[in-house]
This record gives structure tokens, sequence and C-alpha cells, in this order.
């Protein structure tokens, strides 16, 4: 007999004949308190509800709730904050607390108020929010943090998808992991057509493209204030692997992109209406969900440095 194809006599082992899993110590299941402000896992891998918290403009929020909001959005990636706690009007400037608010929309999402934009399903006929993607990331300076509030949240449907994609990095085979941190990929705006979808005007639209050229980019990037590692390919813009064959790039970036997509990272955040959430795009990715068809859908974005 073949000596390849004897049978095998001894127990197998478990991690090697397994995918891998992630360590325990990743998972959240307790709340995080400072006085009356609680933060309860959203899920057990990515995300974190608020509860106890009130924005009020007029009274500056204290430096230790700030720091530990803070704190809390580099641990569990996003923070969502039930509709009480934000009032509609006060939204960019609470959005402030996390960075400095910078206009990021284009005609499809236009301007509402002063750097916020609006994400409106009545007029917003562009899809491409509906792909797995880092808010930005084909540019050289990606925003750090996304925020958005939910001026009207459909009954049913409209959720975001979340993947804790420094958790899917942490899935992967250390050997195939190390290989990855030396590649890097382009990215483009417009590989799925965002761009072309969103401008009209042929000018707007040359000027567009030429704001935003293919970038090279790591495939994965290290966050700069926790020094995790991030899987940055994003479906939305990744066009290839650079110093690959064609057909070995296809295949890394759909192995990338499976691993982003793996239930045990990901997580759907129901919108209610009047909640806020906001986002670090150096730990997640994300994606809408369009079911919720025949139902109004407005979201208010403010993009954060």
């Amino acid at each position: 007999m073949n000596a390849l194809l004897k049978p095998l006599h001894r127990p197998a082992d478990t991690e090697l004949h397994q995918p891998r899993i992630l360590a325990p110590e990743l998972y959240r299941y307790d709340e995080a308190r400072l006085g009356e402000i609680r933060i309860q896992p959203y899920s057990p891998i990515v995300g974190g509800l608020v509860q106890g918290f009130r924005f009020q403009p007029e009274i500056r929020t204290p430096d230790e709730v700030q720091a530990f909001l803070y704190r809390a959005l580099l641990e569990y990636g996003f923070l969502s904050f039930e509709p009480g706690s934000v009032a509609a009007g006060d939204f960019e400037p609470f959005a402030a607390l996390f960075g400095s608010p910078r206009f990021a929309g284009n005609p499809q999402a236009p301007r509402v108020g002063g750097e916020a934009n609006a994400i409106d399903s009545a007029r917003k006929k562009t899809r491409t929010n509906y792909i797995w993607h880092i808010d930005q990331a084909y540019r050289e300076r990606p925003q750090k943090f996304t925020a958005l509030y939910a001026v009207q949240a459909p009954r049913h449907g409209g959720g975001t998808l979340f993947s804790n994609a420094t958790a899917a990095y942490q899935l992967l085979d250390p050997r195939f992991a190390a290989y990855l941190d030396t590649l890097t990929i382009l990215h483009n705006a417009d590989q799925m057509g965002l761009v072309s979808m969103s401008y009209g005007d042929p000018e707007r639209l040359a000027q567009a493209r030429l704001d935003t050229p293919p970038l090279e980019v790591p495939l994965v990037r290290v966050h700069p204030e926790t020094g995790a590692r991030q899987l940055f390919a994003c479906e939305l813009y990744a066009q290839r692997v650079l110093g690959v064959p064609r057909l070995v790039s296809d295949h890394l970036l759909g192995i990338v992109f499976e691993f982003i997509k793996s239930p045990e990272v990901c997580t759907e955040y129901r919108w209610e209406t009047g909640a806020a959430l906001i986002w670090d795009n150096r730990i997640v990715q994300h994606r809408g969900i369009f079911n919720y068809a025949g139902q109004d859908r407005v979201l208010h974005r403010a993009v954060l440095d």
C-alpha cells in the first residue's frame, strides 16, 4: 500500500485538522461602566451599546467621559447610542467628541448643515454601500471614524453589517497571515463604479476621477493606537494584489474577503429612529443590507479625522 494512503492509526490532532478559532479573551460578555454610563456588548466580538449617556451641547462633556467613550470605541469597534442620547440637531457636535468632522459626500449624498451629509434612500440611487468596505479606503489618509444618525429608520430591515476585520486577521493561519503582511494592493475608488455612478456631470466626473487615482496600500494595516492588525483589502475598492499573477491575486483577495465575511466576526446592527452610531474604520469593515424596499431610510453621516 502506498505509504501516503495508510490509515491514520492515532487520534487526530484537533488543532492541526480543524480551522482556527478565536481566542477566548477576544470575546466580551460583561458591561463596562463609568458612573451612570454603561456599555453592554452589542455582540460577543464586535460592538457596544451605550446606555445612560445624554449629549447636551450646552454642557461641556467631562474629559473622563470622553476618554471612557474613546477607549471603548477602540475596544469594541463600534458604539451604538440608544434613541434619546443625541438630538437630531446636535448630531455634528456630538460626533466632534471623537474627532474633527469633514465633509465626505457627493451628489448622491449631499451636505446637510455643516460638515455632515445625508444618506437618503429616496434620492441615493447608487448601491455600492451594500458591498463590504472601509470608508474612503481609497484615500491616502482615510478618516479614522464614521458617525451616523438615524433620522428615519425602516420599521423592518435596512440594518448594517459589521465585521471585526482585526478578529478576522486572527482567524488566519499565522504562516499565511505573515505572507499577507508582506503584500500591497491597489485600491481604486471606481473599482465597482462608486465614482462613475455618483456624478452625472461629465466635467465633475472627470475631476472626481483625477481626485481619486488608484492608490497602493497594504493588504494588512496596523492600527496606530492599538497595534492590532486589520484586513484592509476592501471588496468595494480592491483592484488587485501587486507582484503576483492575476489568478493568484483573485484567489488571495477571495480568501481575504471570505474571512471578513465569517459569521464568527460579524454582527448586524439594527437601526432605530433617533439612534446614533460611531465606528472605527481601522478595526471594522461594514456594508448595508437592502431588505427594506418600500420604506424610507434616512441617515446623516459625519466622517471624523
